[in-house]
Order: structure tokens, then C-alpha cells, then sequence
């Protein structure tokens, strides 16, 4: 593609969300690049200001609102995407009244710029997610000051970020390729509003993907995540399936030596094509799968309408454990679901003795704006959740397991 003149306009570009909203802002800043625009390294030197606003739960809700307003305070204008107006959407349109956009929505972004030349669904999706460095950092140094003497004041959170350091081969590796394979989500999991923030399920075609794998392989990558917001269910919308793709981008790789990852696979996938990933993964080739089992007691998952049962989920990922004794395991775990009792905590940190995770997710459970578990009661004390999480902390450190916070 062409790059077209723009006065030397800058853009200022953050994003405080997860991998796929970091390659969302990585495609966004193509756009801008091929548009004649430049990269500002900080709002105070921008002529516009955009921002991927994470909702994935009350703190970064917060966080997410608090650096809208600072953006706000500098002469550039500012322009919100991402989740936040999805997932929180009559807070925020209390307190944003600017121009925003959610991800399902983002092709509308040319709206905005009706002069660029080149359009945003003519930028092809990327393979590196955008770095991730603390926004404060940029917007507001006396805020990321406090935070940095935060942590050292916290003998908590020193004690998480030595464990965290110790075991850092065990985090995600952002070094590898990235393939989207779809968009949207099919499911209707009861405590998350993500499906109306990324909309509905669109698989790309699959020569489109194969096409694209190929010309990396010829570039010489070899490692590679393939993501989406379930990847299990891609092809529900075009007649095809994941096993369908997994065999087509077998053939195209033949004779390289390549390590794949499968990003966000809702387990009742990962159950219903079990017999058909176990043989690509037994090949050598998968190395990483992320399935994100939330809880041990079959009743919260009823609750949570998962779709699966808890014996399940353990008995595939067994499966996998026996089959590639060296895969590599990733999962979430909600704590503070409403209703949990501390029993069915205790169910869901026994999962880890009967399935070995290499890294897990802890993420405090969130009432979001439309989700149908706003509706379930009573609900869990934050005092409750925040004590089941030390506890948590406590139970996998013991087990030498890699383990994140979201709280």
C-alpha cells in the first residue's frame, strides 16, 4: 500500500486491554501510517489521541475511565474504542460524550477520517500485538509514580511480582505470529457481555488464512497463535470446522518444523473435537492451548451456562496431559461467581491436582451491564473474593504454578 500525506498530523495510540485489542491498535496504527499520519510517543506532542478502553472487570473499568479523563485534559481530541462502551454502556454515556467506537464497529472508523484515502478494512489484520508499556507512564508520570511506590509498599504484591518473576518462562510469549481465524463469539456464557462488544461470529475463509499462512512460513516464521474469540467455534458460520482448517494448514506446512498455539478455546470444543486435536497436538506441532475451565462445581457452570461439565473438561485435558506429556496448559478461573460457597472454590483449586495447568488466569468476578448473571443472587463479598484469592495464591504457588491476577 501506498502512504498518502497528511501534514505530518500525529496520533497518539495506547490500549490497556488484552492481545486482540493490542493487534486492534496495532492495525489501527497501519491505518494512520498509510494515511500520511505519524506516531507520537505521548498525548502532549499529538494531534489526536486514541485509546482501546479494557472492561474486563471493575478495576479496569475504573482505570479505563480515569485515563479517558486525562487524555481529555491535552489539546488533542480524543477518541475511545475497544470494550468499555459495550460493557459498561450507561456509565459511560454519563461520562463520555466524545466520538467511540466498539470493536464489532471498528470498519466505521473511516466516519471519522472521510479524507483517508486508504480504509481501515483495506489494512489487512497484523501479527504483533501493540506494545503494551503503562499508559501512565505517558499521561500522567505523578500517577505512575504512586503506582510504582504502590507495589513497593505492598509486601503482597512484592511477594506476587518475585513469584512472577521466578517463574517468567512460564508466562505467554508475544514472539510468535499471530493469525486471527475469526471474530465474534456464538456463546451466551452467562456472566460475560463480551459477545455485544465483539458481536457476532464471522470466520474468515479458510483459503484466506492458509493463504496468509503460507507467505509467513516463506518469510520464516515458525511459531505461531492462532486466536479469535473462540477459536473452537470457527466455521459454525461459513460450514466448516477447526479440525477442517487444522487439516488444510497441515498440508500447507508440510515439510517445515513449526509450533502453533490455540488461543481461547471454550471447553465444550475442545470436548467435541478432542480425538482430532490430540492428533495434530501428539504430532508435536501444538504447544500451547488455552482453555479456560472457570470452575470446579458443575453447578456454577449450569449457572454460568458453560455447557459442559467439570469431569469433562478434566478428563479431555487428561486426555491431552497423557498423549503430550510437554504441552503446555492455560486457563481462567472466576472467583466470586454469586452464589459460590467456599466448598465449590475448594472444587475448582482441586482441578489443578487433577490437571496440571502450566499458568492460570485469576480474575474477580464483575456484575457487567446486561450480563445474565447480574441477575443471580446473593452475591459474593468483596472481602470473601479477595480471601479466596490469597488462598488461591497460596494452593498454586505450592503446586509451582504461573499465576495472574485480574482483580
Amino acid at each position: 500500500m501506498t502512504r498518502t500525506s497528511a501534514n505530518n498530523k500525529k496520533v497518539y495510540i495506547s490500549c490497556n486491554g488484552c492481545n486482540r485489542r493490542l493487534l486492534d491498535a496495532d492495525r489501527v496504527r497501519r491505518y494512520f501510517l498509510l494515511n500520511g499520519w505519524e506516531m507520537a510517543d505521548s498525548p502532549r506532542k499529538s494531534d489526536l489521541n486514541i485509546f482501546f478502553a479494557s472492561a474486563l472487570n471493575r478495576v479496569r473499568i475504573d482505570e479505563s475511565f480515569d485515563i479517558i479523563e486525562r487524555l481529555a485534559q491535552f489539546p488533542g481530541e480524543t477518541i475511545v474504542l475497544g470494550c468499555i462502551m459495550e460493557v459498561a454502556p450507561t456509565e459511560f454515556r454519563q461520562k463520555w460524550n466524545g466520538r467511540a467506537l466498539a470493536v464489532k464497529d471498528m470498519n466505521e472508523i473511516d466516519s471519522f477520517f472521510p479524507e483517508f484515502r486508504v480504509k481501515y478494512r483495506d489494512v489487512p489484520p497484523g501479527h504483533s500485538p501493540a506494545g503494551s508499556g503503562n499508559i501512565y507512564q505517558a499521561i500522567s508520570p505523578g500517577v505512575f509514580l504512586k503506582q510504582r511506590l504502590s507495589l513497593v509498599l505492598s509486601p503482597e504484591k512484592v511477594r506476587d511480582k518475585l513469584y512472577g518473576y521466578l517463574h517468567r518462562g512460564q508466562r505467554e510469549d508475544y514472539r510468535a505470529a499471530f493469525i486471527w481465524v475469526s471474530t465474534g463469539c456464538p456463546n451466551k456464557c452467562s456472566f460475560c457481555a463480551e459477545r455485544r462488544v465483539v458481536g457476532q461470529l464471522v470466520s474468515r475463509p479458510v483459503s484466506d488464512i492458509v493463504s496468509e499462512y503460507r507467505k509467513l512460513l516463506q518469510q520464516g516464521r515458525r511459531n505461531f497463535e492462532f486466536i479469535g474469540d473462540d477459536v473452537g467455534s470457527y466455521g459454525m458460520d461459513i460450514h466448516t470446522t477447526l479440525p477442517a482448517l487444522i487439516a488444510e494448514l497441515n498440508r500447507a506446512d508440510e515439510g517445515y518444523e513449526v509450533s502453533w498455539a490455540l488461543k481461547h478455546i471454550h471447553p465444550k470444543f475442545i470436548i467435541k473435537y478432542r480425538d482430532e486435536l490430540i492428533e495434530v497436538a501428539s504430532s508435536g506441532k501444538v504447544k500451547e492451548i488455552i482453555c479456560c475451565f472457570q470452575s470446579g462445581s458443575n453447578r456454577l457452570l449450569e449457572l454460568m451456562k458453560r455447557q459442559h461439565t467439570i469431569e469433562e473438561v478434566t478428563g479431555t485435558l487428561e486426555r491431552f496431559r497423557q498423549a503430550v506429556p510437554g504441552i503446555q496448559l492455560a486457563t481462567n478461573i472466576i472467583v466470586g461467581f454469586p452464589t459460590e460457597t467456599d466448598e465449590e472454590f475448594d472444587q475448582t483449586l482441586r482441578v489443578f491436582d487433577r490437571v496440571y495447568f502450566d499458568r492460570v488466569h485469576m480474575i474477580k468476578y464483575y456484575d457487567a451491564e446486561g450480563s445474565d448473571s447480574r441477575n443471580i443472587f446473593p452475591k459474593i463479598s468483596d472481602e470473601t473474593i479477595y480471601r479466596r484469592i490469597r488462598l488461591a495464591k497460596q494452593f498454586l504457588k505450592k503446586r509451582k504454578i504461573y499465576f495472574q491476577t485480574r482483580d
